[in-house]
């Protein structure tokens, strides 16, 4: 993850003179022209270190070296100096700033005591960082903090309703990418800790059992029915009830759902008696739900109670930072769970992770790390223990064969159609075996088979069931 600089300076072409050099540098760079804006970029993103001038338009370099060192203790804040000011920079050196540089700025020296900066600081940061998170994941040791600013801005809306006791939160989101993990810690985070969470796969029921495991039913309300049983929200009262793949349940079933949204109240399958309850709902969804909306399969009203609050869980390709944290947990998982003694892994297949797009996310991750821990053997895990990671680069040569084909004047030698259709199909059986987590069942789901359709491809693909 390369470290974030922020530029203060008033003089644009100062700003753009610094953040091209230190880009160059491999350093992410974001700048401000004021001091105020440099204040509130800082408490946005949280940089690593701040490069600020001394004499700003709407207050001094003093002033917002104060206020970076008031919110954020472990700041590392380079000033820059004109020459006369230099008494004033030692001034900050007083109040905690790390250095200062004079102008014209010497480039060696500023890219010297910014590089010595970063490393003196880098302890401090990383105590920074697991501060930040304390409040959120204090006494969660399952959950592994994401630094990505995508995750961060999912983290800070967990914080804001973690005191609320019973706003609803819809969860969208690619299949893998840890819809469930945002929901747990929005559930242990919350005022209904100490009470149930429990949670249902909509997708894996059929709508009548789905109703019984929601809402209970009474003895005899239906054929097989021979005791009356409590429901989910029954058994869950005062906790939470986490809906997996809202999008898959069925009309009747949501009407019922929208009622206990609406009134806290239901009646178990078969009941006559209203039955009163105290649950937080959270939902979640790998579907488009307006699209869901507009074609009759779910209800718009049932959409604008559950969407209260809505996260979107980016997938891991867009945030790469998370991969190799999350190869660090899970090697410890599996070198438990199989007796092994993987360290780690060599630089060839940490990149060749970090390159892969992993269309299953983060379950694809952890299916593929079980699998190379269990079949392998040694202390460093190589690029050769995973399979599957060059698929990607095939994936994207094969797209750009078939725009070639849309786009470009039509080949002379013509085209193989039954080949090129056979390879786009054995590309998206594998995409969505991955997505799935190798569940054959969801992989037809996802794109639009039966199983036996499915399972009929897998074998004329040659493809290995894991």
């Amino acid at each position: 993850m390369k470290p974030l600089i922020l530029v203060i300076d008033d003089e644009e072409a100062i700003r753009l003179f610094l953040a091209a050099t230190l880009e160059d540098e491999d350093y992410e760079v974001i700048t401000a022209g004021t001091g105020a804006e440099g204040l509130e970029l800082a408490r946005e993103r949280v940089p690593d270190l701040v490069l600020l001038d001394l004499m700003l338009p709407d207050m001094s370099g003093i002033q917002v070296l104060g206020g970076l060192k008031s919110a954020m203790p472990h700041i590392c804040v380079i000033m820059i100096t004109a020459y006369r000011e230099t008494d004033t920079a030692v001034q900050a050196m007083k109040l905690d700033a790390f250095d200062y540089v004079n102008k014209p700025i010497n480039l060696d020296r500023l890219l010297k005591v910014v590089a010595k900066a970063l490393e003196s600081n880098s302890e401090a940061r990383r105590r920074f960082r697991n501060q930040q998170h304390g409040d959120l994941f204090g006494g969660i040791d399952d959950v592994v903090p994401s630094l990505a600013p995508s995750m961060q801005e999912i983290y800070d809306v967990v914080r804001k309703i973690s005191g609320g006791e019973s706003t609803t939160v819809l969860i969208e989101g690619e299949s893998g990418a840890g819809k469930d993990v945002v929901a747990n810690l929005i559930h242990r985070t919350s005022v209904r800790r100490n009470s149930p969470l429990l949670e249902i796969n909509c997708a894996a029921l059929p709508e009548q059992l789905l109703e019984s495991e929601l809402f209970g039913h009474e003895k005899g309300s239906f054929t097989g029915a021979a005791v009356q049983k409590m429901g989910l929200l029954e058994l869950a009262h005062s906790g939470t009830v986490f809906l997996d793949e809202i999008g898959e349940m069925a009309l009747p079933v949501q009407v019922k759902l929208l009622r206990v949204l609406e009134k806290m109240t239901f009646r178990r399958v078969g009941g006559v008696e209203d039955i009163s309850v105290d649950v937080r709902i959270v939902a979640a969804t790998n579907r488009n739900l307006e699209n869901q909306i507009r074609e009759g399969s779910f209800r718009e009203d049932l959409y604008y109670r559950l969407n209260v609050v809505k996260i979107v869980v980016p997938p891991l390709r867009d945030r790469v930072e998370d991969i190799l944290p999350l190869v660090d947990y899970f090697l410890g998982q599996f070198n438990l769970k199989f007796n092994k003694r993987f360290t780690g892994l060599d630089d060839e297949a940490q990149q060749a992770l970090l390159d892969y797009d992993w269309p299953g996310n983060i379950r694809e991750l952890k299916n593929m790390l079980e699998r190379s821990v269990l079949l392998s053997s040694g202390e460093i895990l190589q690029k050769e223990h995973f399979q599957g990671l060059d698929r990607s680069g095939q994936a994207v040569d094969l797209g750009r064969q078939v725009q070639d084909v849309l786009r470009k004047p039509f080949p002379e030698e013509g085209v193989d159609l039954e080949d090129l259709v056979d390879q786009i199909e054995e590309s998206l059986v594998r995409k969505a075996l991955a997505a799935a987590g190798g569940n054959q069942s969801e992989a037809a789901r996802l794109i639009g088979l039966n199983r036996d359709k499915f399972r009929y491809r897998v074998k004329q693909y040659g493809i290995k069931e894991s």
